[in-house]
């Protein structure tokens, strides 16, 4: 028997998976909402309620006035997240259980962004804490188009991915929270670059992570 989305659920996934990959809306642009129920093929209420679960997500603002807004992202916002994320991650590997094991390869078909998120979320299931989880969960949501702007900047992207599987899948576990450290910092470096990237601005010396 195939189980069924129930309406509410198929347009949040939706919506929410079109917001985080696919829609051009820059850090304060206001959501369409007709766009979206033509788009989607839905009626303005389950839309809406999607919306309002965005936010509770953190991944849309609900302004009085204004509607749905793309959250505004400073330096100070994005660099709290990256030294929140790696906060998360550090103690997840700190407290791992040897099992589940970490697959070397990430899923097939997954791009470099989608393999990363991957992992990160497989190292909080280890932890065996639920609230790790979530945590992880929902700042790679509010990470999700930050990395999608890292891809553009630094080239090393997919290796670095490759090296913190590798590490995970070897159980090498100071050597992982090294490397977790590590790749946080290059993007700490570059949060300038990735938020004028998200604005839609042109960085004409963008900083490229320490060799």
């Amino acid at each position: 028997m195939i189980d069924r989305l129930g309406t509410g659920e198929r347009v949040y996934l939706s919506i929410k998976t079109y917001l985080l990959s696919e829609s051009a809306l820059r850090p304060g642009e206001r959501i369409d909402v007709p766009d979206l129920t033509r788009r989607f093929g839905a009626s303005a209420t389950p839309v809406r309620a999607a919306l309002h679960r965005l936010v509770g997500e953190r991944l849309l603002t609900a302004l009085q006035g204004e509607g749905f807004l793309v959250p505004r992202l400073t330096e100070p916002d994005l660099s709290d997240l990256y030294q929140w994320n790696v906060a998360l991650l550090v103690n997840a590997a700190r407290s791992a259980a040897p099992e589940p094991a970490i697959p070397a390869q990430a899923p097939a078909g997954d791009g470099p962004i989608a393999g990363l998120e991957d992992l990160f979320a497989r190292l909080a299931a280890r932890s065996g804490n639920v609230e790790v989880e979530w945590a992880v969960a929902g700042t790679s949501d509010r990470l999700h188009r930050p990395r999608c702007a890292e891809l553009d900047l630094i080239p090393e992207f997919h290796d670095e991915s490759l090296e913190l599987r590798g590490l995970a899948a070897t159980g090498s576990a100071g050597a992982l929270r090294q490397a977790l450290v590590a790749y946080h910092r290059r993007r700490l470096r570059l949060v300038p670059a990735i938020v004028r990237s998200l604005h839609g601005l042109t960085d004409r010396d963008p900083r490229r992570p320490a060799e």
